[in-house]
């Protein structure tokens, strides 16, 4: 089995008007499109009452798979159903994250995130490392533990390659939003979600972070995984 340690994330709301038809795209053309690219192992798509209304993400089996030749001509050669959807596309978030850690295993039927930064040096920890380090030791064992959690990561935005443009991109209206350091929680129902996440959000407020932004929480809507 690959494990994945890659993973592109996307939050993002659509139009409301062509709400439907984005959602039909996203199911019938789009996810199916991406888990036939080699490297790419399974997709999630949440969907939610708060914006950015919509969570999808692609494990792969590492973050060069989204520089990859195979992902890239898909880029390039956009379907005329996706270049028709791309205009819908409100409030984008897009982050190509290498897995620094996770914890647990299995798909929840809810899901909710947290994007931040790390603290410079001379914040309340001395630098990054320390703030990373008690993320893997000690706050995400913990959130994945609690009762109902299913999953939990710590991502990291490779800018370099989140950044590269493409044809694809260049149909949205607005320019992507992005982030520096992603957690991502998968738990059994939604109620479980608040107890997982306040911990988390309040240390990181304490241990220095800085522009800590939750979204969701979320509801599965789909789910596939390379056969």
């Amino acid at each position: 089995m690959n494990i994945a340690t890659g993973m592109l994330v996307v939050w993002t709301d659509a139009i409301g008007e062509h709400e439907t038809e984005f959602n039909s795209w996203y199911t019938d053309q789009h996810l199916p499109e991406r888990i036939a690219i080699p490297g790419f192992l399974n997709v999630r798509r949440f969907g939610g009452t708060q914006s950015p209304k919509y969570l999808a993400y692609y494990e792969t089996e590492s973050v060069e798979v989204m520089a990859s030749a195979g992902y890239t001509e898909r880029l390039a050669n956009p379907t005329d159903w996706t270049r028709r959807v791309m205009p819908w596309f409100v409030a984008t978030i897009r982050c190509a994250c290498r897995v620094i850690a996770e914890f647990g295993h299995g798909v929840g039927g809810a899901a909710q995130t947290v994007t931040f930064s790390m603290p410079q040096a001379g914040e309340a920890l001395p630098n990054e490392v320390a703030l990373g380090h008690w993320l893997v030791a000690k706050a995400l064992p913990e959130a994945a533990s609690h009762l109902g959690c299913v999953r939990a990561w710590l991502l990291h935005n490779e800018v370099s390659i989140t950044d590269r443009p493409s044809p694809e991109r260049a149909l949205r209206p607005h320019r992507d939003s992005t982030a520096d350091w992603v957690i991502a929680i998968e738990a059994v129902v939604e109620s479980a979600l608040p107890d997982i996440m306040r911990p988390i959000e309040m240390a990181l407020r304490k241990n220095g972070a800085m522009d800590i932004r939750s979204q969701g929480p979320y509801q599965l809507l789909t789910y596939l995984r390379k056969e």
